[in-house]
């Protein structure tokens, strides 16, 4: 008789990400139950709708030793608290985690005192293309780094975010960028930022320009206007030659000593199959291989410089 007993797994969120999740976790052998409080016609698995807090309250459950959380940004430290409170030993949490620092150390504290590891989702850092970089780097000495989180603002759809999360779009979505940089390099030992300008949905500012230098020694610079023109992208400078990542999901290179830049052809059938990075992300969740994973305590001092950058106060 078998022994095996399928990992349980709580996704909370059913929306467009969950609907990401859910896609790569029936790849694994796992049990798989969803909870929100409304999903799309259209979602690939049944979904508890009365919410997570009716769900402990009603249907008793055994506790999972794994969940993902998956809510609007505005709802993830309310919904992992929870989690935290039922003592789930194993979380992952959509990016930023918390739209204030305040709320992170919440969690931090409470993850100590109930023993269990929570994780911050920068999917990004499972690309293939930041695997092939990891390998080019390591080969190598960077010697300075230049990166740009421009957003596309005509694009953004604005009923999808709160007004807080729009306030906070720089932890929301550009963090990404910022957080592949001080992964790979180490966070900052010092940083000189500049900010200018604002917009009515992010009056905090508009234009970011700044400096430092890594715990590895590496110089980075960025220089961002999300009141103009430009994308997200990276770029490496080592002995030999640049690395460059615009778009993220692709590596170029430039030799020393000429003009040409060519692309670096990377085997990437898990980021075609799947949303790029995320397959991966999952994996080392439930394998719990957390070398690559943003950890909460990471991303509590990744938040300094985040709101440095981002011209943000304490609410």
């Amino acid at each position: 008789m078998s022994n095996n007993v399928k990992k349980s797994v709580w996704l909370i969120g059913p929306g467009n990400i969950g609907r990401d999740y859910v896609k790569v976790l029936k790849e694994f052998d796992l049990d798989i139950t969803v909870i929100g409080r409304s999903k799309k016609d259209d979602f690939p698995l049944p979904v508890y709708e009365k919410g997570i807090e009716s769900y402990f309250k009603f249907k008793l459950p055994n506790v999972p030793k794994y969940a993902i959380v998956a809510v609007n940004e505005s709802q993830l430290y309310k919904t992992t608290k929870i989690l935290l409170e039922k003592n789930v030993q194993n979380i992952l949490i959509e990016k930023p985690g918390s739209l204030n620092t305040t709320d992170l150390l919440d969690l931090y504290e409470l993850s100590v005192k109930k023993n269990s590891n929570v994780y911050i989702g920068y999917n990004r850092r499972f690309y293939q293309s930041i695997k092939k970089c990891r390998h080019l780097i390591d080969d190598s000495n960077p010697k300075s780094v230049h990166f740009e989180f421009t957003e596309w603002t005509h694009s953004i759809d604005f009923n999808h975010y709160t007004k807080d999360e729009l306030e906070r779009f720089f932890l929301c979505n550009s963090s990404h960028v910022v957080d592949l940089v001080f992964h790979l390099f180490g966070e900052p030992k010092f940083l000189h930022s500049h900010t200018s300008g604002g917009l009515k949905w992010h009056p905090s500012a508009s234009i970011f320009s700044g400096s430092g230098k890594t715990t590895n020694d590496v110089l980075f610079s960025y220089n961002s206007n999300w009141s103009s023109a430009g994308r997200w992208g990276i770029e490496i400078n080592l002995s030999d030659f640049k690395l460059i990542l615009k778009p993220l999901e692709k590596l170029f290179i430039q030799k020393k000593g000429s003009l040409d830049i060519e692309e670096i052809k990377i085997h990437s059938d898990l980021d075609d199959l799947y949303k790029p990075g995320l397959y991966n992300q999952v994996k080392n969740f439930l394998d719990g291989d957390k070398k690559y994973l943003c950890s909460l305590d990471e991303q509590i001092k990744n938040f300094k410089w985040y709101y440095e950058i981002a011209n943000y106060k304490e609410k």
